[in-house]
């Protein structure tokens, strides 16, 4: 009987413990970013003036990240602007399968440099992150409704 219970109980630890395990693995910060609790204490100990002034900084930086994405995959940012997040979330995506399938395509002919490599591998992994967030359980998946449907609270 004392077996059973100690058979029971390691079960139940481990049954708890390997999720946290296996969530702490998933969530390596990615190299060359500092962590959350990192940033956090950095900007503790700046004045108002100088948070602002690396909030800028970072806004900028991100900006310029960003035109350079888009250059890469042949789009024009003035011209996403003026399209609707719908139309806009299609191009890119166009784009982006464009840019791989291009890609891939080079790196099987063997033809492709080291900053394509990099690109590739990036996309790949974007790709795969907003696969798995659309997928059932992934992170930020909500149950769709139609519009118009009613809300399982009213039901």
């Amino acid at each position: 009987m004392k077996n059973a219970k100690m058979i029971y109980l390691v079960a139940g630890l481990l049954a708890v413990s390997v999720p946290q395990l296996t969530r702490a693995e998933d969530a390596k910060k990615p190299e060359g970013r500092p962590d959350r609790e990192e940033l956090r204490k950095e900007f503790q100990n700046l004045t108002p003036e100088e948070r602002e002034a690396k909030k800028k900084e970072f806004v900028e930086k991100r900006g310029e990240e960003m035109k350079k994405a888009a250059k890469d995959l042949g789009l024009d940012q003035e011209e996403l602007k003026k399209l609707s997040p719908e139309e806009r979330r299609a191009k890119i995506k166009e784009a982006v399968e464009k840019k791989l399938t291009e890609l891939q395509k080079k790196k099987t002919d063997g033809t492709i440099t080291d900053s394509e490599k990099e690109t590739l591998q990036k996309l790949e992994q974007r790709k795969k992150m907003l696969e798995g967030q659309r997928g059932e359980g992934g992170p930020g998946a909500r149950p769709h409704r139609k519009p118009g449907a009613e809300k399982p609270a009213d039901k």
